[in-house]
């Protein structure tokens, strides 16, 4: 059986009830200054076209690749958007039952010939994941010859992972190596998937005081993989355990690099971020499953919190930008356009140290021009632009692509 988790990943209507009211107030800046630096590049028409587009990657020659749902939300779609045109590249067949087979954590190849990604569902049905909807895929797409290839089927049973999470890292030998959120022994796992499509389950999370369920994929740096596991770790929160920071070595050697309090650090984490220079991000949760703080982590383990001011609880993913900054799409936004708490914004942040920071809106939606009501993970840095995806909003109302200069 999955870890709860994964209902938490899925792009499904969501109550706004969970957004503070004491949050509104922040929202209303220069709206002068996004007309210049925001452009809509497409709006997605649903149907068989998609909607709720999600999961982008831009390749080396500037088109956009990403994923979206098609029909009546129960299958879903790789895209490939370029010269304000949009091709569908594969669509994937209804999961078992009802559930989708969502693509996620798309990747390039060094070359950006061949596109990587994982489902939460689909694959084989064995009784062994929830719905009778297949524990998950890896896959690959060749962009040059248009051939969709399946590298491995999740099963959860003799120890194999369940419920792929996040972006998966692929290694100069053409290995792939990921985390499921659910499966093996007993919490998730740390896999490998070899150039050859052999997969090994390399460490096996839990019991606490190890991590258990990873929350997002991995960041590489200095030869070791970094992650986060939503429950685990040395210390009892009010659900349960408050989760961990993990490094795991290529050969499956896992350390608990830290164990969250449930105090001003959060709980449950469920993404890490990073750069060239070993420096890493995440976001912990509130009791109430808002944002709690943004934390930073250095490879040695040391931990502080990088940002817990007014914008914390908006924030739902983060990237690091180049500069120094991070990089948010958040909840919230101008009341009076029409939503509880507005339609979604994006915000640059710079800390500057003890949980204080710098927050500057770069764009505020409005719905005409996308709604991010439920934000995920949709933002990418290329060639100094930001690029997008909201989930709702735009003409058809079924989500936006878009760029932004920063």
């Amino acid at each position: 059986m999955l870890h709860s988790f994964i209902q938490f990943r899925r792009r499904s209507h969501v109550s706004l009830a969970l957004l503070s009211a004491a949050i509104i107030s922040l929202a209303i800046f220069a709206s002068s200054v996004q007309a210049q630096t925001y452009t809509q590049l497409y709006n997605f028409p649903g149907g068989s076209k998609g909607l709720q587009p999600g999961d982008i990657v831009v390749t080396p020659d500037g088109s956009i690749l990403g994923a979206a749902f098609y029909g009546s939300y129960s299958s879903s779609l790789l895209f490939n958007y370029t010269g304000g045109k949009e091709t569908v590249l594969h669509r994937f067949p209804e999961a078992y039952g009802y559930e989708p087979a969502f693509p996620q954590g798309l990747l390039l190849s060094k070359n950006g010939d061949t596109l990587y990604g994982t489902t939460q569902y689909g694959g084989k049905e064995n009784g062994m994941c929830a719905g009778g909807t297949g524990c998950g895929v890896a896959f690959s797409y060749d962009l040059t010859t248009g051939k969709y290839n399946t590298l491995h089927e999740f099963e959860a049973s003799s120890g194999d992972g369940a419920g792929p999470v996040g972006t998966q890292v692929l290694d100069s030998a053409g290995d792939l190596y990921g985390l499921t959120n659910g499966g093996g022994t007993y919490g998730g796992t740390f896999y490998e998937i070899t150039a050859a499509g052999t997969e090994k389950v390399l460490y096996n999370f839990g019991p606490a005081p190890d991590g258990m369920y990873p929350g997002s994929g991995l960041v590489n740096h200095g030869g070791n993989y970094y992650g986060v596991t939503i429950e685990g770790g040395a210390n009892t929160c009010y659900n349960g355990s408050c989760g961990t920071v993990f490094k795991v070595t290529p050969l499956g050697k896992e350390t608990v690099l830290y164990s969250f309090t449930g105090g001003s650090d959060g709980l449950n984490p469920y993404e890490l971020v990073g750069d060239s220079q070993g420096n890493m991000y995440g976001l912990s949760k509130t009791q109430d499953n808002t944002t709690a703080a943004i934390f930073e982590i250095n490879a040695a383990g040391d931990f502080s919190i990088a940002y817990n001011g007014s914008y914390v609880s908006q924030i739902a993913f983060i990237i690091m930008g180049t500069d120094g900054n991070l990089y948010a799409s958040s909840s919230g936004g101008d009341v009076s356009s029409g939503a509880p708490t507005g339609f979604g914004q994006i915000l640059r942040l710079t800390p500057t140290g003890d949980g204080n920071g710098t927050v500057t809106v770069l764009h505020e939606f409005d719905n005409t021009d996308g709604s991010m009501l439920n934000p995920f993970q949709d933002l990418v840095l290329h060639g100094g632009m930001l690029y997008g995806t909201t989930n709702y909003g735009g003409s058809s109302g079924d989500g936006v692509l878009y760029k932004l200069k920063p």
